[in-house]
């Protein structure tokens, strides 16, 4: 308790002077188009990058857009059929335009901690989502039309932090969540018998619905050997029943982890596989084969038995793992293999990369009256740094297109009436803050500031320490 007070204490206190260059850089998660497998989303730590031509090319949007920390978080993301980005940040869930140029709130999960996102399968325009004030009970909401609006789905989920929501591609129905009670101080009358327990114990736990979410079976997954959590990996697109997990670890503990498979929606589990930090896990369309990604050169394992059993194909520092159709596409430490992000059309047997850092010099193209297109542009050094960018030699055109001095002055007006719409900033300790269009801008840049208040940040960072600790 006293260690989660001082970190609480430290957010409290942290100077509004931005700190770059908190982390290496790596792609850390890949969303697909629903309708349009050319168009790919990718967060990295230091933002989005968006390719339009399956990932041949690639252009990027700074984290401050959106009202993420790439210091300390590592937002879900998800594309909806019009071409929206969804981002889950600790201010709330931020929604792009479909050109990607500006990002809003919607109301019912602004200045809240979003903690996942996942889009139906069989309904690309219904999405889903965790989100926590931080303080209150976790709640699941939903969206029906592509995340501009959403609404709490059944009762807040008492006592579990929840980490994972997922959709059965199948049966839209069939719901699950994952998530841990945490350690808490047990306080009894009169004091402490004699031998009598000060805590309670870690407990783990696989929910699942069976009415679209309106209630939730809780099932207890035992932690064993310090295990940490319950995380959901994925679930067969052909049977509802068949769910993959990760029983996760501290990330400084270099045991392996379990990857566990259920056949019957959770009643029982069979391990299936282990490697160090597991990143992602996922089915083929037909549910016959699976693959899991590991982050600490454990790599990648493929199953041939629809997940009873895995085998390993490579080794390599892999931080995630999606499909689109039959094509695995995972993300790679490129400060490690010298890429960033590959693919394979041969159920992981090789690996063609399809990003480079180098590849990284061109900004979303927006208008300067935007938040994109005004404000990112200032997040130019810190992006080549952290990026390990040469300019001189590496770099096409010399830099990322859209550094301060390649975007031109930024006009004296942008419209015709004089309004000044309301832009997102970046947040504490973020970077450089997305300031506002100048004086006479008349263009359309989202629904107010997505920077969370000192305190909900703080709130937001504590129950990410109850997590995973």
């Amino acid at each position: 308790m006293l260690r989660v007070f001082a970190c609480f204490l430290a957010v409290l206190c942290v100077p509004t002077v931005a700190l770059a260059h908190g982390r290496p850089p790596f792609v850390g998660d890949i969303a697909f188009h629903p309708t349009n497998p050319d168009v790919i989303v990718a967060r990295m730590t230091f933002g989005l990058l968006v390719s339009e031509d399956r990932g041949e090319t690639w252009r990027w949007i700074c984290a401050a857009a959106t009202g993420a920390d790439p210091t300390r978080e590592d937002p879900p993301i998800a594309v909806m059929p019009d071409g929206s980005i969804l981002v889950g940040t600790f201010g709330g869930l931020a929604r792009s335009a479909s050109d990607h140029c500006s990002f809003e709130l919607p109301e019912a999960l602004r200045d809240r901690f979003v903690i996942d996102v996942q889009p139906e399968a069989m309904s690309p325009g219904t999405v889903w989502a965790i989100a926590t004030s931080g303080s209150d009970p976790d709640e699941v909401y939903r969206s029906v039309d592509q995340g501009q609006t959403f609404a709490r789905v059944g009762a807040p989920v008492d006592d579990i932090l929840l980490e994972r929501v997922r959709v059965a591609p199948s049966d839209p129905t069939r719901v699950y969540l994952s998530g841990a009670v945490p350690v808490m101080p047990i306080v009894y009358d009169g004091g402490v018998p004699d031998g009598g327990p000060t805590t309670t114990e870690r407990l783990g736990f696989f929910l699942r619905s069976s009415n679209g979410g309106e209630t939730f079976e809780p099932i207890e997954m035992p932690l064993v050997d310090e295990e940490r959590n319950v995380h959901l990996l994925a679930v067969d697109p052909t049977n509802p029943d068949r769910v993959l997990v990760r029983m996760t670890r501290r990330v400084i503990d270099d045991r392996e982890e379990r990857v566990l498979l259920t056949e019957d929606a959770g009643d029982t589990w069979t391990p299936v596989a282990s490697g160090r930090q597991i990143s992602g896990g996922a089915f083929s369309p037909d549910g016959t084969r699976a693959w899991v990604t590991s982050r600490i050169l454990d790599g990648l394992f493929r199953s041939e038995d629809g997940g009873r059993s895995f085998t390993q194909l490579q080794r390599l520092s892999l931080p995630c793992l999606e499909m689109s159709g039959d094509e695995v596409w995972i993300c790679v430490d490129e400060l490690v293999e010298g890429y960033a992000m590959a693919r394979s059309t041969d159920d992981g047997e090789t690996l063609e990369p399809t990003l480079h850092f180098m590849d990284i010099y061109q900004m979303v193209e927006c208008s300067a009256c935007t938040q994109v297109g005004h404000g990112c542009p200032e997040w130019f050094p810190d992006i080549a740094y952290d990026l390990r960018l040469d300019a001189g030699t590496r770099v096409p055109d010399g830099g990322i297109s859209g550094a301060p001095r390649d975007a031109g002055p930024i006009p004296e007006t942008c419209g015709m009436d004089g309004s000044v719409p309301p832009a997102m900033d970046a947040g504490v300790d973020a970077g450089p803050d997305v300031e506002p269009p100048p004086e006479g801008c008349n263009c359309r840049v989202g629904g107010g500031s997505s920077s969370p208040p000192m305190w909900l940040a703080a709130l937001a960072l504590v129950g990410l320490l109850r997590r995973r600790g």
